[in-house]
């Protein structure tokens, strides 16, 4: 018998929808806060936590979750009911659970006490908390189906658990959940994926679980089937690339810390073969398809032909034993040279790492020790396709001619989500700036331009604890920068910064000319010294309204959206017609990044 049906009689359409659904609800919570599911628990709450935040974000967009709780008069309700009554026997029918799934589920005596697993009501997988506790009671409450706002009702063991079984559970609840999500008109379903990238960009970038985080990279990587194509979305992929470089930069930095792995600049071979500095991964419960987590040491000798980019002395194009690099300088500061050497050894590892083409980094091969002045060489891997003969150019020196508003959009975009990956993978790059874009052009009638970010040499973990090691003061450089990270740092670098640099970037790019151009009207940046206090007028001018603004032609020439993404970003604040154009009562609070990714991607010429 239906669990659901008796309670629905007598009820109007609308309500039964919303009971319905709130019985789904209950499910969830009862089957997510058994006990005993086993060793491989994180992933398989996980898996279950994901629809049921996938179901919720499709109730809020089907009127379910406002005040009325009625169902969206454009959406079939007879449907609507069949997908979810099926769903709720899903969830909530044990003894079709143990003979179709061989998943027993037994009830638990509220005196008996549960030994063995920990309570996963109180710790749960890492996607457990997207969707508060007080969020459920009050769902089922308003369906009627528990009177106690206080708890819920209940308790439930696993009796036996196979992971691959399991697995074939979900499939089927996240069918039922993508029927529902096919209901919704082609916009709302944009809405209601961006909604979803939301929710887990906000836990991968706030989580410290490295189990947690491993459990969601394997949720995500999930393949698609032939019984079910939505499995994964093309945002998934560099979503559960995002999670694996967050768990192991924080597993890296643990190592770190150790005494056994703590070392000096004097630790670096000059000459000879490559060595490595081992680094033991200390999570042994989770395992990362990254593997390497030592920072090999290059030989200084082996970089030759060094050819610096246009205006820079740090960063050019080289040969590494035969292969054409990139090679980018770091001086060591004398005074703090043993703490930064660690943290550049860490930084070497992460560049190392792979990582989804969505990062649009290039790939470190190691670190080489100059033994004639304190600076350090890191060197990348440049992209196959890249010749010696046509080497790849600097953003800044390549603004110049009429590129298309498409062609703009689209290198805006990228770069946006390059930024926004790292971001959430727990690392601040703290030189953002059109000289440390690196541009592979391509396409013979139609323009695209293909972005790296480069300059890592100051990047650091995202962390209150981490010192902030000062970037050079240089005024065509300075000019970049948040006026709070000007001169000598009086707090600690945060991802505001990184992203008031961001935004820079995007007036470059729409209004295609550099930004010492772009403020000459303020500051002139090719006089030398420039006081800081000149400098910090910079920020002021670009948020001034009207005329003479710095941003007064940009919606001119790129369009409403545009525009108010990069004021956005250079003023730290989510304006209110974006922060409302995910609906009210969402999950987690947007971010920037994710708002500014989200606005970009809706940018069409």
């Amino acid at each position: 018998m239906d669990p659901l049906s008796a309670a629905g009689l007598g009820l109007g359409a609308a309500s039964l929808v919303f009971q319905l659904f709130a019985g789904c609800i209950k499910g969830f919570v009862l089957l997510s806060t058994a006990h005993n599911l086993g060793k491989d628990s994180s992933t398989l709450l996980c898996m279950l936590n994901l629809q049921e935040i996938k179901l919720t974000e499709w109730a809020r967009r089907a009127g379910l979750l406002s005040g009325s709780h009625e169902l969206d008069r454009r959406l079939n309700a007879v449907v609507v009911q069949a997908v979810l009554r099926e769903l709720g026997t899903l969830l909530l029918d044990t003894e079709k659970l143990k003979s179709r799934y061989k998943l027993a589920l037994n009830a638990v005596s509220p005196l008996t006490p549960v030994t063995g697993e920990p309570e996963f009501a109180s710790a749960g997988g890492i996607l457990s908390t997207a969707i508060s506790d007080e969020a459920r009671r009050e769902i089922m409450l308003q369906a009627g189906l528990t009177h106690d706002s206080n708890g819920f009702a209940g308790r439930l063991r696993w009796a036996a658990v196979d992971k691959s079984k399991f697995e074939d559970y979900v499939s089927q609840i996240r069918l039922f959940v993508q029927e529902l999500w096919a209901l919704l008109d082609p916009l709302r379903q944009d809405e209601l994926a961006s909604g979803i990238q939301m929710v887990l960009s906000h836990v991968i970038g706030t989580s410290r679980q490295l189990e947690g985080l491993h459990a969601l990279k394997e949720t995500l990587q999930q393949s698609p089937t032939s019984l079910d194509p939505y499995l994964s979305s093309s945002d998934d992929a560099p979503l559960a690339s995002a999670a694996e470089i967050k768990a192991f930069g924080m597993s890296v930095i643990t190592a770190s810390a150790l005494p056994s792995s703590k070392s000096s600049s004097n630790d670096l071979p000059v000459t000879s073969q490559p060595s490595s500095s081992s680094r033991p991964f200390q999570d042994h419960s989770a395992s990362f398809t990254i593997r390497d987590n030592t920072a090999v040491h290059l030989d200084i000798l082996k970089i030759q032909d060094f050819v610096a980019f246009q205006g820079s002395l740090n960063m050019g194009t080289s040969s590494y034993d035969g292969e054409h690099v990139l090679v980018e300088w770091k001086d060591l500061p004398v005074h703090s040279r043993h703490k930064i050497m660690a943290r550049v050894q860490d930084l070497a590892i992460l560049l190392g790492a792979p990582k989804h083409p969505s990062f649009r980094s290039l790939k470190c091969k190691g670190i080489a020790r100059d033994s004639t002045t304190p600076r350090i060489a890191f060197v990348f891997e440049l992209p196959c396709s890249i010749s010696s003969l046509q080497p790849p150019q600097p953003l800044r020196t390549l603004l110049r001619g009429c590129p298309s508003v498409t062609t703009r959009l689209q290198l805006a975009l990228k770069i946006t989500q390059s930024v926004r990956y790292f971001h959430m993978a727990g690392w601040l790059h703290k030189s953002l700036q059109s000289s440390n874009i690196l541009i592979l052009e391509t396409g013979d009638e139609h323009r695209v331009l293909e972005p790296y970010l480069t300059g890592f040499a100051f990047s650091r973990l995202n962390s209150a604890s981490e010192v902030s090691e000062q970037s050079s003061s240089n005024p065509q450089l300075d000019i970049y920068r948040h006026p709070e990270a000007m001169g000598e740092p009086s707090e600690s670098f945060t991802d505001a910064k990184d992203i008031y640099a961001l935004g820079t970037i995007l007036l470059e790019i729409g209004e295609w000319r550099s930004l010492s151009r772009l403020v000459e009207k303020i500051v002139n940046v090719g006089k030398g010294d420039v006081a800081l206090s000149q400098l910090a007028k910079i920020r002021p001018f670009l948020l001034e309204d009207g005329a003479k603004g710095g941003l007064a032609t940009l919606r001119f020439r790129m369009g409403d959206i545009y525009a108010s993404v990069t004021k956005m970003m250079l003023c730290g604040e989510i304006p209110q017609p974006f922060a409302g154009a995910q609906g009210s009562g969402q999950i987690v609070s947007p971010n920037i990044l994710d708002v500014a990714v989200r606005e970009l991607s809706r940018c069409t010429v």
